[in-house]
């Protein structure tokens, strides 16, 4: 008897520790609920239930009571079986079918527009396998019977019905169990798209590592919609998506681009055919197969010929090839997905062969269509989102450029980062129209009507910063479309012969329509050059350093390799147009011979105006020119605050170049000596 007893309660107790999995409500379940005769107000339980509220006769009289009630969250509003709207919710697309006489039984996809009564197409979404299938609710309208989302940086209003077929189902947050997230460890940014947001995350949930961990995250799970804000509360982040702001995003100031995401395809990786040969049979296991085996030299040719980033349309072409093994690319050798439409994908183009793939793909797709402003497929020359570039109408899957950012960052990751962050990258800080244009010089001509910047974020890639004779800021960027050597436009998708990218052709844009988001570890923002009324450069102490390869902020001069001789550092600037220098040491005698060190000074003339900047050489902190292990222990001492370092010699303790001084400093200067 006593042991039957402990059997139960055994059993009692392993009832406790695993409870039983509660199931939210699935659209349907509820499609015969008659709690009201016209509109309910209802609480979504936790439990998967739901629990009448109030009724009423007029949707904006429940609308209004949702929000008086402050202390639920979990409101939902129901009419005929289906819920409308809620307070905090996604919506779960369901897949919207085209009409199967004319396309057969294939998916569509959902048309987002500008406005609630638009017709204007802002973009299109599509749900399908390994595809997070939510997108954020910010607004219902009851009289279109649209939603207002966002999703994948795009915000815009999608319609319930498509051919009367539902498109989506409003999910209160609190059934939501696996909506699509970030997490960030120590190493990386890995995003989880789960393709249910009722079943939670398994070791099956997709995901995708698109980049090293931002500076602006510590290692934890976030929520965001764009990619740019993260929140750790859904909730909060809502609250912001229908305010309009960021105001309580944990990097609200600091927003995130992926470098990967954000470089213009108007770039060159730094990567050789042999490397990508060698990632290619990395990714595909050596398949030799695959249409994308030993096909390194092809896109090199096109990036240097049609000026479109190796790196980038490789990472497109695995993305839509399978690695070059889908039915497309071993059949009709399209490694791209081209004209191969989401109403009926076996129109998809063929080709006589992998290299007129990649050479068509790089010449008319790219070149002449989504990276030329004032082309209909133009919206940014960058994979981007679905905001802005190449995702805005080139694909419906929301997360197809984060899927070729991913093979793009893992071949960067095992060749040590060798692209990452190497372009300076500047990005629209608005929504224009008729007001960004490129100039051909400072203050002068513009280039047509067709080359300007509309949509927020698109990106340029920044190659020089000046400032005219009125100070006002210009960018000096790689242009977009190609143009010859007037800096005219040059040439159609269809002209033959087919004409190279101009890598010369630069144009200037208005700094003030840009922000700069992606910095590479050289990059000055006090380093302008000034230029004239008729756009001629400025000698400054500033510009003279930087055509001697030197480095000016604040008054010192860096950039020195250590053991430079004085008579080269008189050359180099001498040669720049200085009419005299003279160099002293921290005693203020003259040195004519000997190397440059830490505390020297520098005295330039140019334009009869004699300038002094102090030297910095980073590691030598005791100003002897060297590196040793007298400089790591004034280090030491300055981080313990027994000693601590000032002026030019606090400067020269930033070994790392970054900002502060910190054990980093001084480990690597210790493996500097140490020969590592």
């Amino acid at each position: 008897m006593k042991k039957r007893l402990i059997l139960v309660v055994l059993s009692f107790l392993i009832m406790l520790s695993f409870p039983n999995k509660v199931e939210a409500m699935r659209p349907g379940e509820f499609a015969t609920r008659k709690e009201c005769p016209s509109i309910e107000l209802a609480t979504a339980k936790e439990d998967g239930s739901l629990e009448k509220v109030e009724c009423f006769e007029d949707y904006n009289l429940a609308k209004a009571k949702m929000y008086e009630i402050t202390n639920n969250d979990n409101l939902v509003i129901i009419e005929n079986g289906m819920i409308i709207d809620t307070k905090y919710g996604v919506i779960d697309y369901n897949v919207a079918y085209y009409d199967t006489a004319t396309y057969g039984n294939r998916y569509g996809y959902a048309n987002v527009y500008a406005s609630a009564n638009s017709n204007t197409r802002v973009g299109y979404i599509k749900p399908a396998s390994n595809r997070a299938d939510d997108a954020v609710i910010i607004d219902f309208d009851y009289a279109t019977k649209r939603v207002k989302v966002k999703v994948a940086g795009l915000v815009g209003w999608v319609d319930q019905y498509d051919n009367r077929l539902k498109i989506y189902d409003v999910v209160p947050l609190v059934w939501v169990k696996s909506p699509q997230f970030y997490k960030a460890t120590n190493d990386n940014l890995r995003h989880y798209l789960p393709d249910n947001v009722y079943d939670g995350i398994n070791n099956n949930t997709y995901s995708l590592v698109i980049d090293k961990k931002p500076e602006m995250l510590n290692p934890g799970d976030y929520f965001s919609y764009d990619g740019h804000y993260f929140y750790t509360d859904m909730k909060v982040m809502i609250n912001d998506y229908k305010a309009g702001n960021y105001n309580n995003a944990i990097n609200k100031n600091n927003p995130y681009y992926n470098y990967y995401q954000y470089v213009s395809f108007r770039s060159k990786t730094s990567y050789n055919a042999a490397n990508i040969n060698d990632y290619i049979n990395i990714r595909t296991k050596g398949n030799t197969n695959s249409k994308l085996y030993n096909t390194g030299e092809m896109f090199i040719w096109v990036q240097e010929h049609y000026g479109v980033n190796a790196m980038a349309i490789l990472a497109i072409g695995i993305n839509e090839s399978g690695s070059g093994t889908s039915g497309y690319a071993q059949n009709r050798n399209n490694l791209f997905g081209l004209n191969a439409y989401d109403a009926n994908p076996d129109s998809a183009e063929w080709f006589d062969s992998v290299e007129d793939c990649i050479k068509t793909y790089g010449y008319k797709w790219m070149s002449y269509w989504y990276l030329q402003p004032g082309d209909s497929h133009f919206s940014g020359a960058n994979l981007g989102n679905k905001k802005e570039g190449l995702l805005v109408k080139y694909a419906s899957d929301p997360f197809w450029s984060e899927k070729a950012a991913h093979y793009y960052y893992e071949m960067d990751s095992i060749y040590g980062f060798q692209d990452r962050n190497s372009n300076l990258i500047a990005v629209l800080n608005n929504d224009y129209y008729d007001t960004v244009y490129a100039y051909k010089s400072v203050n002068g001509t513009k280039i047509g009507n067709y080359f300007q910047y509309k949509l927020q974020d698109t990106p340029v890639i920044v190659k020089e910063t000046l400032k005219d004779s009125n100070g006002n800021i210009w960018y000096k960027i790689q242009a977009d479309p190609n143009l010859d050597a007037n800096l005219d436009y040059i040439g159609d998708s269809n002209s033959n012969p087919r004409y190279d990218y101009n890598w010369n052709g630069f144009v200037y844009v208005e700094a003030k329509y840009f922000n700069i988001v992606i910095n590479p570890d050289d990059y000055d923002a006090n380093d302008v050059t000034n230029v004239d009324a008729s756009n001629n450069p400025i000698q400054t102490i500033s510009s003279v350093m930087k055509k001697a390869n030197y480095k000016y902020n604040n008054g010192m001069m860096s950039g020195i390799t250590l053991g430079t001789k004085i008579e080269e550092i008189i050359s180099n600037l001498t040669n720049q147009g200085v009419s005299s220098v003279t160099i002293t040491d921290v005693n203020g005698n003259i040195k004519t011979t000997g190397i440059l060190v830490t505390g020297d000074k520098v005295s330039i003339t140019l334009d009869n105006k004699t300038d002094v900047v102090n030297v910095v050489i980073f590691g030598d902190i005791n100003g002897d020119g060297t590196v040793s292990a007298s400089d790591y222990v004034q280090i030491k001492n300055h981080i313990m605050g027994t000693n601590k370092l000032t002026g030019v010699y606090e400067v020269a303790a930033d070994y790392d170049g970054n900002n502060s001084i910190s054990a980093s400093d001084y480990v690597k200067i210790k493996n500097y000596i140490m020969g590592k």
